[in-house]
Order: structure tokens, then sequence, then C-alpha cells
């Protein structure tokens, strides 16, 4: 697997992401199809996460039926810490997720296959990896080197919560402490990250 990390989601899940696509969006449904993705199980939700608010309690409980180590999404502050606690899940934005975990092997091959099925206008691989700037700047940064290209300019600012959890985003440990993770990682992993 290129990627380096399996995903999954649930119908509930999906359902909520169709809800929110512009017109003419290739939805979450299409992306399982095309790539045989199972839907992940519905979970219980009775007398559960009770610090979550409305339809998240349902995508917790899919979570952790689905044994899912991470929960990503945009709405890191959706989810209620000692609910994500509770069950050993780190909840992540998609920029921060893909940016420590997607492999560069598997980031050339998106851009590729995007780039092969533009139609008007034509886009080469550097002008999309540049593009990619402007929603994900931290993946963009993460495989900056690939073509010699600079960053177009992000479209909108990054959340305040980016992260919520105790779970470490590259070496999944759970950390005892609160707030001993930041952006996601441990203090040895971002140790590793740092050394020249």
């Amino acid at each position: 697997m290129p990627s380096g990390f399996h995903a999954l989601w649930s119908e509930t899940a999906e359902q909520e992401a169709a809800r929110h696509l512009r017109p003419r969006a290739v939805t979450p449904a299409d992306v399982r199809r095309r790539f045989e993705i199972p839907l992940g199980p519905t979970g219980d939700i009775v007398g559960r996460f009770a610090s979550t608010k409305g339809n998240d309690r349902q995508i917790l409980a899919d979570a952790e039926a689905a044994r899912a180590t991470f929960l990503v999404t945009e709405d890191v502050d959706d989810f209620a810490e000692v609910d994500l606690i509770s069950l050993g899940i780190s909840a992540v934005n998609p920029d921060l997720f893909l940016a420590e975990r997607l492999t560069r092997e598997a980031y050339a091959l998106v851009i590729d296959l995007f780039v092969e099925r533009q139609v008007a206008p034509p886009t080469t691989a550097a002008q999309f990896h540049s593009a990619v700037a402007r929603q994900h700047p931290r993946l963009f940064a993460a495989h900056a080197d690939l073509h010699n290209v600079g960053p177009s300019p992000s479209i909108h600012r990054e959340p305040s919560v980016i992260f919520r959890g105790t779970r470490c985003l590259s070496c999944e440990t759970i950390v005892a402490q609160l707030g001993e993770l930041i952006d996601g990682l441990c203090a040895d992993c971002r140790r590793a990250r740092d050394r020249p």
C-alpha cells in the first residue's frame, strides 16, 4: 500500500461528507467504489460520548467499531478530547495527517492521477503540486522538493485546532500526558523529525 495507511469510513461519515460537497464534485461513495473500499461498520452510541455533540457521536462510535487509530476531519474541535481519549483515537486535520503520513510515492502517484484526469485547463504535475498548497500547505511543504515550483497562496487560514487526542501521529503510541503532543507528534518523533 503506497499511502502508508489504510482509509476507511462509515455510512454516517459518507452521508455527512456528501451533504457538504460542491455541485459536480466527486462523492465519497464514488471514491469508495472506484478504489473498492468497503464501508466501515456502524458503532453503538447509546449512552456514550456525552461530551461530543450530535452526529459526531455516531462518527466516534463508527471509528471505534472500525478499530481506527485516527479520525481525519476538518472539524477536529467537534470531537471532545475526553471522548477521543476514552477510545485511544486522535482527531487530526487532513493537511496535518497527510503531511505526516502520506508517503512520497503515494503523493507523486496521486498528483499523476489527478493530472491524467484533467480535461480543461491542462495541468502539469508541477502546476498541480504547487496548487496543493492552496488547501494543504503542510502537505506541499512535506514534499516541496518534488518539483521545482513554489507554493500557490493558501486560500484559507488553518483552523485553530488541528489535532486532539493522545495517540502520536507518527509512531501511533498513546502518550500519557495531555498536551505532550505538539502538532500530533510525541517528543521522540519530534526529535527524530527535527534531527539534521
